[in-house]
């Protein structure tokens, strides 16, 4: 027994034939031309002769009114960001704001440069400077050692400090 599809009661069937002649009149079309423009693709089109502008002296606010005289409203942020963006695109850069150097060249750069300074032998009374160690976050039981290490200039050697636990926003007892 042989099974056929059931097929929902609104499906249109199409045949070949009718595909091909579809497929063949689509291509033969003649390009459309375009006739509106976003306001980003608009300032794209212009960039050239909005850079010619600002060139000769005039101001992005000034710019913007004429553009809005031709119905082109525009906000002066808007244009300069767009106008940005164009720049960063047929440069090639779209996308990166900054660009790094690799570590390779860096390490060059500094060899070259260190190979270029005279060099100077160390005196033998000089010691090494002595390199800082890394610190982590302070927590309270860090400033309460802190504060009893270090002395302050208005104590006397002879005075002792009993207090080593922090005070902040209480009162000290006696």
């Amino acid at each position: 027994m042989t099974t056929t599809k059931k097929r929902l009661p609104g499906t249109v069937l199409v045949q070949q034939e009718s595909i091909e002649q579809a497929t063949s009149l689509l291509e033969q079309l003649p390009e459309k031309p375009k006739e509106v423009w976003s306001l980003r693709e608009a300032i794209e089109l212009l960039q050239d002769s909005i850079s010619t502008a600002l060139d000769r002296g005039y101001s992005h606010e000034e710019i913007a009114a004429l553009l809005a005289d031709k119905n082109i409203k525009i906000s002066v942020s808007s244009l300069k960001r767009y106008l940005a963006s164009t720049k960063k695109d047929k440069s090639g850069t779209a996308g990166k704001t900054r660009r790094r150097r690799s570590t390779a060249v860096q390490k060059k750069a500094v060899t070259e440069a260190a190979a270029a300074l005279p060099e100077v032998e160390p005196a033998a009374s000089e010691e090494p400077a002595a390199t800082p160690k890394k610190r982590g976050p302070r927590t309270s039981s860090t400033r309460s050692t802190t504060a009893a290490k270090t002395k302050s200039p208005r104590t006397s050697t002879k005075t002792k400090t009993t207090s080593t636990t922090s005070t902040r926003g209480r009162k000290k007892q006696a």
